[in-house]
């Protein structure tokens, strides 16, 4: 339920099923993290997929605002209109780390998201903001520019420079 490192084995981990309190018990005597997600198999399953709709999204929608709005020349006042709009976030910082992950890790997010897409259609629910996000997942990890240091313009200009 985070990135692995630097937590490594101790990540939060989400169980569920019938022995979900047994795996609990053998898991947390292995120094790891789990909670029980419900005591039916495939809840723990369902909260991870759901959730990348939101975690993978956002990255995605960071993705085209900003690589646009670098291209339009109008980056400094869309990140300024973002930071107005809300100012607890660190929109440089935070648009910089979402592009870092989809340039090291789209790939694998993309097939996940095909796999959310399924999970939605399967639930009887349009599945297009995910369909979407995987499309811009594999954009991103096909175009093979690393993430470089955490500058936000120079991340934009390595993606912009391999579309």
């Amino acid at each position: 339920m985070a990135p692995v490192h630097p937590l490594r084995h101790r990540v939060p981990l989400l169980v569920s099923g019938p022995h979900a309190q047994a795996a609990v018990a053998v898991l947390t005597a292995l120094d790891m993290q789990p909670r029980i997600a419900g005591p039916e198999v495939g809840q723990a399953s369902s909260i991870k997929m759901l959730r990348s709709v939101m975690i993978k999204g956002i990255e995605a929608l960071t993705a085209e605002c900003l690589l646009a709005a670098r291209r339009a020349g109008v980056e400094a006042q869309v990140i300024a209109s973002l930071q107005a709009s809300d100012p607890g976030t660190d929109w440089p910082g935070r648009s910089a780390y979402n592009l870092e992950r989809m340039l090291v890790h789209g790939a694998r997010r993309a097939a996940e998201m095909r796999e959310v897409a399924a999970t939605v259609a399967a639930l009887g629910l349009p599945d297009g903001m995910s369909a979407a996000t995987a499309r811009w997942q594999d954009l991103l990890a096909a175009t093979g520019a690393e993430p470089g240091p955490a500058d936000l313009a120079a991340r934009l200009d390595r993606v912009l420079a391999r579309l």
